[in-house]
């Protein structure tokens, strides 16, 4: 799939849009090659991110749990 990207700024005049700048098509695996290659957290950064925040819940339950007990 082709996407068109504007290098310039979109603009939108009485219902139409137009590109101050130069009209590029930019394919589905350049997108996902750019957002792959600008990732902020690895695979792995991102499974010990979502261990930990479980991590955290089941601390939170348990501690509501027993102040419920007791």
């Amino acid at each position: 799939m082709n996407f068109l990207a504007c290098d310039g700024d979109w603009s939108v005049s009485t219902g139409s849009i137009s590109c101050d700048g130069t009209l590029i098509t930019i394919t589905g695996q350049e997108i996902a090659a750019e957002v792959t290659a600008s990732s902020a957290l690895s695979i792995e950064e991102a499974k010990l991110l979502v261990d930990s925040t479980l991590s955290v819940f089941v601390v939170v339950f348990l501690f509501l749990a027993m102040k419920k007990l007791l």
